[in-house]
């Protein structure tokens, strides 16, 4: 075999072992997603602590806080809201629409419809939200403000 052949040939075999590998890690993925949507509640869906909303931010009125972390200059809020796998758009979408009565403005989105609904966000802050399912019944609403 001549080296241009041998080259192509590894470029092939590489790309093909990648693609295989991200197909794999995906399907893994979205089953744990799923098996999580199907989970009883217990206490995930319990706050933890005494957790408190940085100054700020306004949850909705159907949303539970679940817990506030902080590392440097990112907060990290947990909530939850009633919902299924299939309303993760949506309520990502009620979340940014709610958001943006306290200044912040959608900057993109990203989803994979049934698994999880992203958002970044502008305008009053540098921040994102991302909802996916938490247990039987709600679903995981999760804010990362930064600075």
């Amino acid at each position: 075999m001549t080296r241009p052949v041998k080259v192509v040939l590894a470029v092939v075999v590489l790309g093909a072992l990648g693609f295989g590998g991200f197909r794999a890690f995906e399907f893994f993925d979205h089953r744990g997603v799923v098996k999580d949507a199907e989970r009883a509640c217990g206490t995930l869906d319990t706050p933890s602590g005494a957790a408190a909303l940085p100054s700020g931010l306004t949850l909705p009125g159907n949303q539970k806080l679940l817990r506030v972390d902080t590392q440097g200059k990112t907060t990290l809020v947990v909530a939850s809201v009633e919902g299924h796998r299939a309303g993760v758009v949506a309520a990502r979408d009620a979340v940014v629409t709610q958001l943006a009565t306290q200044g912040y403005a959608r900057k993109g989105t990203d989803q994979e419809p049934g698994y999880e609904a992203e958002a970044q966000l502008g305008g009053k802050g540098d921040a994102s939200v991302r909802v996916r399912p938490l247990c039987t019944g709600r679903l995981e609403v999760r804010y990362t403000l930064r600075g």
